[in-house]
């Protein structure tokens, strides 16, 4: 072999080196390899997009669980505040027809309502509740609280049955239909003749009469 020709041939050895070495990426992306270079921009700018669209998204989803919460937070409180104004209306009507009822009985009528009407004035007169209980038995064994009971043989009359019943008139010229008049005066004859009801009471227990 020549010089010359030796050096051609180390000289296409050396060529087919960097030949070989140069295609190498190319065969590596050819077998399955990571392809060589950047993504491509469109994909970079999808992803981009997305993640700007993603924060909105869920911002929008907290505030309609924010407004959710507060409008059952609004309703609960609106039913309770319902609730408490029924309540309160129930209240003032049982009030109302309580202060009715014992302005009925202080008026007078039947005779639960007289006999109410006598253990308020008895009581106003200072006598205590034994006494004023003493009251409620004589007047009931009398006259049964009627107003307008009558006894034909003795012309005695009204809920204390006076004898006759127009002494009550010293008490008001409607003693015949008033029951707070016959009260009134049925009290004022009990304190002057026996200074209370359980004397009257135990008088009329010993004698049948008072």
């Amino acid at each position: 072999m020549s010089r010359r020709t030796g050096a051609v041939r180390a000289a296409l050895a050396v060529t087919g080196t960097f030949l070989v070495l140069a295609a190498a990426p190319t065969l590596a992306g050819a077998l399955g390899g990571t392809p060589p270079g950047p993504l491509p921009v469109a994909w970079e700018d999808g992803r981009a997009r997305d993640a700007e669209n993603a924060t909105p998204s869920h911002a929008a989803v907290l505030k309609a669980e924010e407004e959710r919460r507060a409008k059952e937070e609004a309703r609960r409180k609106a039913k309770q505040a319902a609730k408490r104004k029924a309540a309160e209306q129930a209240a003032k009507r049982k009030a109302a027809e309580q202060r009715a009822a014992r302005a009925r009985a202080l008026q007078g009528g039947t005779p639960a309502q007289n006999r109410a009407l006598g253990m308020q004035m008895c009581r106003d007169r200072g006598w205590s509740a034994s006494q004023c209980d003493d009251l409620g038995r004589l007047w009931q064994r009398e006259s049964g609280w009627n107003h307008r009971a009558s006894n034909g043989g003795s012309g005695a009359y009204g809920i204390p049955q006076a004898l006759p019943g127009s002494k009550m008139a010293s008490r008001g010229g409607d003693w015949r239909t008033d029951p707070r008049t016959q009260i009134a005066w049925g009290l004022d004859y009990i304190q002057g003749r026996y200074g209370n009801p359980s004397n009257a009471w135990g008088h009329a227990l010993r004698t049948g009469w008072y």
